[in-house]
């Protein structure tokens, strides 16, 4: 599988967002990804295979971020990922019951009602099946919410 190069130019003053998306991505501290955001530009990463990189590129448009994606010569094979997981980007609309609605979710899919919807991105659920992620993320749609569904590892 082709590899990608992605370099991010300005945050275009969502370099929180952009940090917290870093962190549920990669797992760094926050210390790390904010320093990484403040110092651009930068290369995110080296060696990113396509899935991955439209993740990213999904991610970066959504918070309007100035960014270059350039093809690597290296190849690389990508393991099996047995789940997926549920990350909340933001809100494209803002209703009233909009919280009423997220609790309701949260006791349905069974992940945690404290999240600030205010406060995006976050992980919604993590270790779910394809089908459910699917059923989640379109609820969430539906709830006026900008999702995306990326893979996991965790079991």
């Amino acid at each position: 599988m082709k590899t990608y190069q992605i370099q991010l130019l300005n945050c275009n003053n969502h370099n929180i967002e952009i940090s917290k998306y870093l962190q549920i991505m990669t797992e760094i501290p926050k210390e790390d990804a904010d320093q990484i955001v403040s110092n651009v530009p930068v290369v995110l990463y080296e060696n990113l295979d396509e899935e991955c990189t439209g993740y990213f590129e999904t991610a970066l448009d959504y918070y309007q971020a100035e960014y270059k994606i350039l093809p690597m010569p290296e190849e690389c094979t990508i393991p099996k990922f047995p789940s997926r997981q549920v990350i909340v980007l933001g809100r494209v609309v803002d209703y009233f019951g909009q919280r009423s609605d997220f609790v309701q979710l949260a006791r349905k899919y069974g992940f945690s009602r404290k999240k600030q919807l205010s406060q995006t991105p976050f992980s919604a659920k993590d270790g779910i099946t394809e089908e459910e992620a699917v059923k989640l993320c379109q609820e969430f749609t539906n709830m006026g919410m900008r999702v995306q569904i990326v893979r996991s590892k965790k079991i």
